[in-house]
């Protein structure tokens, strides 16, 4: 969580692999997925008024029955993050930092307590600067009292954000909160708001590999999401930066640390279906945290299908661990992604999305010979990841698919060798509008 006046303060080729050795805790080695409070029930502290919206223990006791009641769990969702505005405005006598007393009657530690009862991990916030943004007290000069205090209450993850902090001192200040998180014994899995609140975003460079990755799990890349149209593209134009598998991006992302694109607010009722769909496609092929912000318990038609996707959760969750980018953009609108996953039986597997934010169809096309290792003879069955069905195997290099208005296609490739296929059914380039072709040609959809 970010506010906006405090802003100022994958795929990797086989040739381009870059072994990044991460926050030496062992822990998020694949994206966390979970949920988060911040953009549905945000500072709201007034209980007496809004006894379901407020920010207290019950609030998260009842996320954590429903992730495990309805199936979330089950699907990889495991973290229940508590955001700002839960403690209390000082802290004690002993520098310590204090849960309100009021909304949270049995501590930190009694909601951790029941979280890990329910078989889930339990995360907590904090800021680098001297105060959060919600201006409740920041872990500026008390990172060794805090992350004691933080594990000796059970806290499993760690979200530091960057407000009233300059952003001149982060090389020093993230490290130095994760030797004090080391230092506990108990492991956290720590994420930083270091790129976000740099300007540039350390977009330039490679102080995202050689500086952030090294000491972050993971690390916020953008503003706050928001459940709009316009704030869904900002981000995605944030993540469709880079140009190929040797960007600092794609290269920083791995086992253990990953580049986040901030919650999924899939159910959040102001978006359509199509654009939620959008959401879970992308920031999978982004190997971005899963981390949804909403009330499970009044979830939109459709939107529970979405967060439960196994087959795209399984492209998020791929031990691989990279990251996603375009091999084509014909705007900011019209781009095809690509994303490297681990091998299966032997066969090299990429997961592509077709993204049309465009207001009308479009046909996109993609071609083999643009993925890393296949040629021109490569056959590949298809998969399409929302349908969940095989669309057979290609009688050429090249596929093509429609795409709806403001929607994508997600498709799972397999390699099945080269020359002519056999065995499977193939893939005409007919009406389908299934046919991927990878061959970077873009045309508006008559």
């Amino acid at each position: 969580m970010a506010l906006a006046h405090h802003a100022y303060t994958t795929l990797i080729a086989s040739s381009f692999s870059v072994i990044v050795t991460g926050l030496d805790n062992g822990l998020g080695l694949t994206p966390p997925m979970g949920w988060i409070s911040w953009e549905r029930y945000r500072c709201e502290t007034d209980c007496d008024n809004h006894p379901d919206s407020c920010i207290n223990e019950d609030l998260y006791k009842r996320m954590a029955d429903a992730l495990v009641d309805q199936g979330y769990k089950d699907v990889g969702y495991e973290y229940v993050n508590v955001d700002d505005c839960w403690a209390q405005k000082e802290r004690d006598a002993a520098g310590r930092m204090v849960a309100d007393p009021e909304r949270f009657p049995n501590g930190i530690k009694g909601l951790a307590d029941y979280v890990h009862s329910k078989g889930l991990k339990f995360g907590l916030y904090t800021d680098i600067g001297t105060m959060t943004c919600a201006l409740y007290p920041g872990s500026k000069d008390h990172h060794d009292i805090d992350a004691q205090t933080y594990a000796d209450w059970g806290v499993d993850s760690i979200k530091v954000d960057g407000c009233f902090a300059d952003y001149v001192n982060f090389g020093v200040d993230y490290p130095d909160f994760g030797r004090a998180l080391n230092q506990t014994g108990r492991p956290m899995l720590y994420e930083c708001s270091w790129p976000f609140f740099t300007p540039g975003h350390l977009l330039d460079g490679d102080k995202i590999v050689t500086d952030v990755a090294p000491n972050c799990n993971y690390w916020r890349m953008c503003d706050d999401n928001k459940d709009t149209w316009e704030s869904l593209q900002n981000t995605v134009d944030i993540f469709a930066r880079p140009a190929g598998a040797d960007d600092p991006m794609v290269r920083a992302s791995g086992p253990g640390h990953f580049n986040d694109a901030d919650m999924i607010l899939i159910g959040m009722s102001n978006n359509s279906i199509p654009r939620y769909q959008a959401q879970m496609a992308l920031w999978s092929i982004f190997a971005s945290p899963l981390l949804m912000s909403n009330n499970l318990y009044n979830m939109p038609p459709g939107t529970k299908e979405i967060l439960q996707n196994k087959e795209i959760i399984a492209v998020n969750q791929d031990p691989l661990g990279k990251m996603g980018y375009p091999i084509y953009t014909n705007t900011s609108n019209v781009r095809v992604w690509i994303k490297e996953l681990s091998p299966e039986g032997g066969k090299a597997r990429w997961a592509t999305v077709l993204q049309n934010f465009r207001n009308e169809s479009a046909t996109l096309k993609v071609d083999a010979t643009k993925i890393p290792g296949w040629n021109s003879r490569t056959r590949f069955t298809v998969r399409d990841l929302f349908a969940h069905k095989d669309l057979g195997q290609s009688n050429t290099s090249s596929v093509d698919s429609s795409v709806a208005p403001q929607s994508v296609r997600m498709f799972l490739l397999t390699e099945q060798g080269e020359g002519e296929p056999s065995g499977a059914p193939r893939i005409a380039t007919t009406a389908l509008s299934i046919y991927l072709i990878i061959s970077l040609c873009y045309a508006p959809h008559p």
